[in-house]
Formats: C-alpha cells, structure tokens, sequence
C-alpha cells in the first residue's frame, strides 16, 4: 500500500508538471503582450503630441513613464529626452541625456549576452542598440546643445567624437553597406571648425562631405551636394592657401572664388518631419531536405535559400523538422510618415534664401535595413531552428513539454520594431548674412505644391562670426499614407 501511494503521487506530479508549464508558457506571453503594448501605446500617444507641437507634454509623458525607463529600452528613452530637451531649449539636460546614451551605446557594442539573448528568444527582448546613423544623430544634436550654449570648445570636442564614429562606420563596412559615412556629419564639422577659424580642418570636413555626397548620397539617399557646401569648398581652399584645389573646384563646379564681405551670419539648420516608424511583416520559407544532415529554408520569391545542419538531430527530430514544409518567419520594416512641409526659404531685406536638402534620414533608415536584411533573415531562420530542434528534442522526453515550448516559442518569435521615432525625417539649411543689431528673418515653410503652410519669424542680433540656430516642424502624416 505504501508503495502504491508513492506511484500515485508520482503519478500526479507527473500530470501536474505540464500544467505547470503551461502556465510558464501563458506567464511568457502576458509578459510579453503586455510590454509590446505598452511600449507601443506610449509610442503612439507620444506622436500624437510631437504632430500637434506639444512638446512639454511629449516630454512629461516620457518623463512619467517607468516601463519605457528600464534598461531594455532605456537607449530609446535617452534619445527621446535628450532631443524633446533640445527643442524646449533645455540643452544642459539635453547634454545629459545624450552623453548617458552615447555611454549605452559604447557599453552595449560588445555586448554577446545581449547577442545570445536575441538568438534564443527574439530580439525585442534584448536591450536596444542603435542604429549606425542614429549614433550620428547623437553627435549632431549635442554639437548644437554646445553651440546654443556658446561653448565652441565643448562643440569641437563633439566634433572630434563624431569623426572617430564616422571613421569606424567606415573601417566596419567598407564597401558592403549603402550608409558607411555621413556627409552631413561631415558638413557639419566643416561649418563649425570654420566658426573657430580653424580653415584646414573646415577644408579637409567639406571636401570629405563634398566626397560622400557625389559618391554615396546622390544614387542611395537622393541628396546632391549643396551649392552652399561647393561655394564653402572653394573659399576655404582659399583661405588655407591651397590654390590648386581652388582652381580645381571652381573648374569642377563652374563657380568662381567669392570672399565674403560679412563676417556676421546665421547657420540655419531645418530639421523636417518625422523619421519612418518600424513595422513587422512575415516571410513563407518552405523546408527542403538538401542531404541526411542538411536542411534548406527557401523563399524563390526572393530566391533566398538557407542551410541549416540537422545531423546532431535524431531521424525522428529530423523528419519532424523536415514535415513542418511550410514556416513564416517575422522581419522589420519601415514605413515612411510623409512629411507636410518639404521646402522652405527665408526672407530679409527684399532678399530671398532658400535652404537647401542636407540629410535624409527616412532614406538612410530604409537602406541601413535593407543593407543588413540577409544577415537579419539569417539569424532569424537559425533561431527559429535552434528553437525547433530544442523542442523537437523535449517532446521526445515528454510531449506535453515539448507542445508548450512549442507554444512559448510561437508566442516570442516576433520582430524587433522598436527605433528612435523623435528623429527628423530630413535636414536643409542656409547659411544667412547678417547686418549690425537686429535681424528679422521669415521663414516659409511650403508644401509640395508650393503652398507656403507655415511662417516663423526669426530675429536674430548681428554679432561676428557664425551663429548656428534650429528650427523644428514634425507635422507628418500617419504612417504608410501618402497625400502628394
């Protein structure tokens, strides 16, 4: 009788123990339906603001937060503040901010746990690392945080920062991404070298820019180098005595030397709209048995074809993985939200200026994916794999064990559709001469059509040198709509 009470609890236990993991299972899931959701209805109460111009409400709902804080998304947190904080005119957080994120990003590059994570679960779970042009983006908006804060030598160490960023983008991806350099970037740090009179570096920042535009940004990104930017190229060769680049680029350009007869302007930098937001769609592969150890996920839509070894699996694991015939797999995507303003020009003294197109991040975001969507699509097929194999493994152990990994492993396999979705859209500027005392600019901000939708008054005092100055406009329209 004794022994007949210890097997019927064994019994029990036996029974029990895939209920409980089921409940694991359905444990996972709300853990992770309610964190998607969450991060997600953040995200679109936040646009809704951003599009209506609150920005002091944008920034207490982020600031009130505690999910979107926690170290997952903390990255995107930082990026979020530290850019709200910029246009409220709150630079010293703004510095704080970016320089915690900038400190993310350094810590999280070589991070192989976050990487290991990412591969057994999906990689929304891990914590966020940013996107190579998002890194960028960082620099630039903690160079203006400097300028608007007068600290030109806080703004040329920024400078300095950017450049070795731009140099391991370059080292890492040579020839095999679209986006390997930033001729904004490089833009950027020629006009404020220039505004510290340091005239070779200024050189040597412009023709880099100049360089990335005609090689880089005119077929992948549909940005041309500014007339702005060749006039600086030239006046700047002059001034650091390089006669030869000068008459090799007024040939180039068909433009002659200008000195100019101002030392007192306006860098007016636009940053437009709001950058494309990620989304998740699914791609059908069908399973192939290639050899006794070797199966092919293959999409001939695409005409992607993926191995993976399965001689490690036994016949039975093998013929179930191989019985699956059909699986989808999920990958992110962007979808554009068309911006409502697309050019603008800036009026004074019966004179006219037109900013002219410098950076266009809604393109360089959807190249920076597409560059990387074998990878991506490569890691996803492993994982899901590696996935299949463990439960395939389980469930000869015990079924009902092996059905809820099943389960748990549906329920993760999700795309990562997190990204920076404060960001600009795209950059133009102009550079503004300036008389003595007070200036009043007006700039126009126009619709495709032409159709002026928005005027701001700029005033500005005539000092020496170059000031730098932002303006924001992030009404777009909703993502995947297209009004021009």
């Amino acid at each position: 009788m004794k022994w007949q009470g210890k097997n019927k609890r064994k019994n029990v236990r036996a029974q029990l123990r895939p209920n409980y993991l089921l409940f694991f299972a359905l444990l996972l899931f709300i853990f992770i339906f309610q964190a998607c959701v969450s991060y997600q209805t953040t995200n679109r109460r936040l646009q809704v603001k951003l599009i209506e111009g609150r920005y002091q409400d944008a920034d207490a709902l982020l600031a009130g937060n505690k999910r979107i804080k926690k170290k997952r998304n903390r990255l995107l947190y930082l990026f979020n503040r530290g850019y709200l904080s910029l246009m409220l005119g709150n630079h010293q957080e703004s510095i704080k901010f970016f320089m915690e994120a900038d400190n993310i990003i350094k810590e999280e590059r070589n991070s192989y746990l976050n990487e290991a994570l990412a591969m057994l679960v999906n990689p929304s779970v891990k914590t966020y690392h940013a996107e190579d042009f998002e890194e960028v983006m960082v620099h630039y908006f903690q160079m203006m945080n400097f300028l608007m804060l007068d600290q030109k030598e806080s703004a040329l160490v920024e400078v300095r920062r950017m450049n070795l960023v731009l140099n391991q983008m370059n080292d890492k991806w040579g020839n095999k991404n679209k986006y390997k350099d930033d001729a904004f970037g490089h833009l950027m740090m020629g006009m404020i070298y220039e505004s510290s009179q340091d005239y070779n570096n200024a050189f040597i920042a412009y023709r880099n820019a100049y360089n990335i535009y005609e090689d880089d940004y005119t077929e992948n990104f549909g940005v041309s180098a500014p007339l702005q930017l060749k006039k600086d190229l030239i006046r700047t060769a002059k001034l650091t005595g390089f006669q030869n680049e000068v008459e090799h680029y007024e040939n180039l350009f068909g433009l002659k030397y200008e000195a100019k007869t101002n030392n007192k302007e306006l860098i007016l930098l636009w940053n437009n709209g709001l950058s494309p937001v990620k989304d998740q769609w699914s791609i059908n592969f069908t399973v192939v048995r290639k050899s006794h150890d070797q199966v092919l996920f293959i999409n001939n839509d695409l005409g992607f074809a993926f191995p993976f070894p399965i001689g490690h699996l036994s016949d039975e694991n093998k013929k179930a993985l191989t019985d699956l015939q059909i699986l989808r797999i999920a990958f992110p995507r962007y979808l554009n939200r068309p911006s409502v303003f697309q050019r603008a020009k800036v009026t004074f003294d019966n004179q006219t200026i037109f900013l002219e197109h410098a950076q266009n991040i809604e393109s360089i975001a959807h190249k920076s994916l597409n560059d990387r969507f074998t990878r991506e699509m490569g890691n996803a097929l492993l994982r899901f794999a590696i996935k299949k194999s463990t439960e395939l493994a389980l469930r000869k152990e015990n079924k009902e064990a092996g059905m809820v990994l099943g389960l748990a492993n549906a329920i993760t396999e999700q795309a990562d559709t997190r990204n920076w979705q404060t960001l600009p859209a795209h950059i133009h500027y102009a550079r503004i001469p300036l008389q003595e005392g007070e200036n009043k600019l007006v700039l126009s901000l126009k619709d495709p059509h032409g159709v002026i939708g928005r005027t701001d008054t700029i005033k500005v005092s005539g000092t020496n040198g170059m000031q730098f100055r932002q303006v924001f406009s992030l009404q777009s329209f909703p993502p995947g709509v297209m009004r021009w």
